[in-house]
């Protein structure tokens, strides 16, 4: 069996890498639905957090598979697609399973700001209709015989 050439091994190593940020990434975007869900605020920061110092692993990941991927002969880059099939099917699978927990998400946090939005409109209309009792700071109503 021919031995790999070395920028193919190290694209293997980068790929597996990539998967292994995934699956984290997926475990912490379960934290963060749990955390939303429970709406506990010291924990869903502490998800983002965590999930934000891993998407920058990915993209240096990335922007290292980009340049080495510029660099390669065509006959490199069969071999490497041939080599890496499994584990970017296998992304392909977590970044399925990350992508609907975001969806997921985004649609619980989107609701949840509609609601907080509809219940500010209702607070501003109450706050207008005491504004009605007088702007005398509040001292006497309209309805008080001594105003």
């Amino acid at each position: 069996m021919p031995q790999t050439p070395p920028m193919i091994s190290r694209m293997i190593e980068c790929l597996k890498k990539q998967k292994d940020c995934y699956v984290q990434l997926l475990a912490i975007a379960r934290r963060q639905k749990k955390a939303i869900d429970e709406q506990n605020d010291p924990d869903l920061m502490k998800a983002l957090h965590d999930k934000n110092t891993l998407l920058q692993t990915l993209q240096g990941l990335d922007e290292e598979m980009q340049s080495a991927l510029k660099s390669m002969s065509d006959s490199d880059r069969a071999l490497m697609i041939q080599k890496g099939r499994e584990l970017k099917d296998e992304a392909a699978q977590t970044l399925e399973e990350l992508i609907a927990i975001e969806d997921a998400c985004a649609k619980i946090l989107k609701d949840k700001k509609e609601d907080t939005v509809e219940q500010m409109k209702v607070f501003q209309e109450r706050k207008k209709g005491l504004k009605g009792y007088g702007e005398s700071g509040g001292k006497f109503s309209r309805f008080s015989q001594e105003g």
